[in-house]
């Protein structure tokens, strides 16, 4: 009997053990973490856009193939002032080859220009930013 009971004792302890345990969530396994909570992207800059100035037309149809894509300066700008009388069509910063390359393509397809220079070239005087 002695032998009973101190197993009736055993299951008592163990049950009291087990009923006490608090109900906390396991720890997560070591090598499955939360991934980092997503945060929005910062804003990205706004494009940049450049034109080129020239002091004589034909420098400028030289560049762009077509004087369609070359304008007058206004007058008593501060573009005229520095000596720029026109123009060039405006592009994206960083393109300004790929730019001249797709222009010179379309004055010769449009008959604007019978033949056009194979590789880039740049006659300008300055450059410019253009304000959207």
């Amino acid at each position: 009997m002695c032998a009973s009971r101190s197993a009736a004792i055993a299951f008592c302890c163990l049950a009291a053990v087990s009923c006490s345990r608090s109900d906390a969530p396991a720890p997560a396994p070591a090598g499955k973490t939360q991934p980092p909570p997503v945060l929005p992207s910062p804003p990205k800059p706004p494009p940049s856009f450049l034109h080129d100035h020239y002091v004589k037309l034909e420098d400028c149809v030289h560049d762009w193939g077509s004087a369609q894509k070359c304008r007058s300066v206004p007058a008593g700008s501060p573009e005229q002032r520095a000596g720029a009388n026109f123009f060039g069509p405006i592009y994206a910063k960083g393109y300004r080859e790929e730019t001249q390359a797709q222009l010179r393509r379309e004055a010769m397809q449009g008959g604007y220009a019978p033949n056009v220079a194979d590789e880039g070239s740049d006659r300008s005087t300055a450059k410019s930013e253009v304000k959207p």
